[in-house]
């Protein structure tokens, strides 16, 4: 869960800062799910989100409603929501056990807008069910798709294999790991083609790497490209010729 005490230890971290300009309340669940954060905690958290322009949280579209509107309404600075849209993909989706609609993330979108909030997407690259080769274009379309709805800032994140789910699936064929030419190709795609925010999920992207000789200087490139916000060349590479 992530309630008072959790932010507190947090907090530790941040208090000497001059300027508190945004902060992140991930909790691996949904911020506005009674069972993850119990409501009597939201006291609490708002004041100690005073100091901070944008708070962040994490929710699943179809518990987008009265209270994190509430939620919003309370706090000094402004919301923003994070939506797990993950792919548009019309046969993947379903499949994804998110039981979740793309009407259910336009509605939450649509509401969340209206009420001044911001809205994060997350986008997956080379999900499950999707063939390897769609892969880039169905992360293109899904993170277009976010942007369409108003989404502000959209991450692509490049599915991670290693848990026993995912591991079967592979083995059937259901199932391809991304690569780091698919995650290129994809950000580039969408680094400034799109009118919001889009970023590489990097955490982990040495698993990515198959070359030595241009590996690291590619996951770099994508680095800058997050902070910057524009497109660099590719790194070009004799040894693999970038793949």
């Amino acid at each position: 869960a992530c309630g008072k005490n959790a932010v507190n230890i947090c907090f530790h971290h941040v208090i000497n800062l001059d300027i508190a300009a945004a902060i992140k309340l991930y909790n691996a669940s949904n911020f506005f799910d009674a069972r993850a954060v119990p409501e009597d905690d939201e006291p609490a958290l708002i004041e100690l989100l005073r100091p901070f322009a944008r708070a962040t949280v994490e929710c699943h579209p179809r518990l987008v409603g009265e209270r994190c509107l509430r939620f919003a309404e309370r706090l000094a600075g402004r919301l923003e929501v994070a939506l797990g849209l993950e792919t548009i993909n019309p046969i993947a989706l379903p499949l994804l056990n998110k039981r979740m609609r793309l009407e259910d993330f336009d509605r939450a979108t649509a509401e969340l807008l209206a009420a001044g909030i911001g809205v994060r997407a997350f986008v997956l690259l080379s999900p499950p069910y999707v063939a390897s080769g769609e892969a880039v274009e169905w992360a293109v379309r899904s993170v277009r798709y976010a942007v369409d709805r108003g989404a502000q800032r959209v991450s692509i994140i490049p599915v991670r294999a290693g848990n026993g789910a995912l591991d079967a699936l592979e083995q059937s064929g259901q199932f391809v790991p991304p690569t780091l030419e698919q995650l290129e190709s994809a950000f580039d795609q969408c680094a400034e083609a799109t009118g919001a925010v889009v970023t590489a999920d990097l955490w982990d992207a040495e698993r990515l790497v198959t070359c030595a000789a241009c590996g690291p200087r590619r996951l770099e490139r994508l680095a800058r490209m997050n902070l910057a916000g524009r497109r660099e060349p590719r790194v070009a590479c004799g040894a693999c010729d970038g793949r």
